[in-house]
């Protein structure tokens, strides 16, 4: 017999949910058969309509090239995918009842992007060169020389001109807490710097030239003024940023 706690999560984790599997086998289908009709039309003309007459160890030689050909038409056919599928999500703090439109939602929206994201711009099929292009194509507001390890939501992030995610940094659009699911957006002003390691939970917003230092953490709907140095699990000011990117440290408070 079921108790009431797995009662509850079956009732708000399956009420409405949306096919989240159903949706994964029909985005990769849909992207598979894509890929496919080119190199299929290929080797029509190659064999029927071109008068040359071709020996068949040469086209078969050409298998490279149908792979790359393919590839890439499944990788942006994923894109488009993750792109049209968008949907809009408001920020705010959720029970998790996957009745709620604002959790189904979510729960579309990361199938496609997280489908796009780790086939062509993470790893372990994708290109870490070209993530910042894959992430402006599924919604991420970033300017010029923006770079960043991992985001998740890319729909719910903004980074100024120059702003830089160290390596295993994670920037996402959404928390849990308490059986509950946080949605916000993360914002990065201009010339910030993220250091290695660090985490940004949703609704934090860090001013220009503003640093947070390695392994941080900076807590849900934290604003972290411009030309400051913070650091710390959670992070806090230790320092300030000046002109020339100089830092100073503050004085530490005799306890």
């Amino acid at each position: 017999m079921e108790d009431e706690v797995l009662k509850d999560l079956k009732r708000r984790y399956e009420r409405g949910a949306p096919n989240l599997l159903g949706r994964l086998v029909a985005y990769l289908s849909v992207a598979s058969i894509v890929a496919i009709i080119p190199i299929v039309f290929i080797s029509y003309l190659l064999l029927e309509v071109v008068p040359i007459d071709i020996p068949w160890y040469l086209i078969i030689s050409l298998a490279p090239v149908y792979v790359v050909i393919a590839r890439w038409i499944f990788n942006l056919t994923l894109i488009g995918i993750a792109r049209l599928t968008l949907k809009p999500v408001e920020e705010g703090i959720y029970e998790m009842e996957a009745s709620n439109k604002n959790i189904r939602n979510w729960l579309i929206n990361g199938i496609g992007t997280t489908l796009a994201l780790h086939y062509v711009g993470y790893e372990p099929f994708g290109m870490p060169a070209l993530s910042s292009y894959v992430l402006r194509l599924l919604g991420a507001k970033m300017g010029y020389g923006t770079q960043a390890s991992f985001i998740a939501d890319p729909y719910l992030m903004e980074f100024g001109d120059g702003a830089i995610a160290g390596g295993g940094t994670i920037l996402s659009g959404h928390a849990f807490a308490g059986g509950r699911l946080i949605i916000g957006k993360t914002k990065l002003g201009r010339n910030v710097t993220v250091g290695a390691n660090s985490v940004l939970f949703p609704g934090v917003e860090i001013g220009d030239n503003s640093i947070i230092a390695t392994l941080s953490t900076v807590p849900y709907k934290t604003k972290v003024p411009p030309n400051q140095l913070w650091a710390g699990n959670p992070a806090h000011q230790v320092g300030i940023v000046g002109k020339d990117g100089k830092i100073k440290m503050l004085e530490k408070k005799k306890g």
